[in-house]
């Protein structure tokens, strides 16, 4: 029987870039992952991605640019997902993650793993923020 605890996170980054640019970094994961936390998630077929102790799937989600559902563990029901808000000449790059948990697996979700999502959010975000930056300083190179 599931006793269920409801599991919400969010993070979000005004970044210098478009919609459509903010979209193709987070579609990199090789590119903005921040791999001081753990390797990138890794392609495990079609459409699933290993990520530590978690398998997403990943799915299409009207207005999201990017989307996943938790296939395991078993204790967790949740999908996570980038979206893209243009707001003036930036874009708004937010990650939001909704779900249920049992109650052993939300102790864990809340003690452990939150805080490391957290980190790990952040810093991705700070790695997206660097590539438009790079990309932006790479346009203005002579050359380029």
């Amino acid at each position: 029987m599931w006793v269920r605890m409801m599991i919400r996170n969010r993070h979000e980054r005004t970044v210098a870039a478009s919609p459509e640019e903010a979209a193709a970094l987070i579609a990199d994961f090789d590119l903005v992952w921040p791999t001081q936390f753990g390797p990138a998630p890794r392609r495990q077929g079609q459409r699933l991605y290993e990520a530590g102790l978690f398998l997403w799937e990943e799915f299409d989600r009207p207005g999201a640019a990017r989307a996943f559902r938790v296939v395991r563990p078993d204790e967790m029901q949740a999908e996570h997902w980038f979206e893209t808000e243009r707001a003036g000449g930036t874009t708004v790059l937010r990650h939001t993650v909704e779900g249920r948990a049992t109650a052993e697996f939300g102790a864990i979700w809340r003690d452990r793993i939150e805080p490391f999502h957290d980190r790990l959010l952040e810093a991705l975000l700070d790695n997206v923020e660097t590539a438009v930056v790079s990309v932006r300083l790479a346009r203005t190179l002579p050359g380029s």
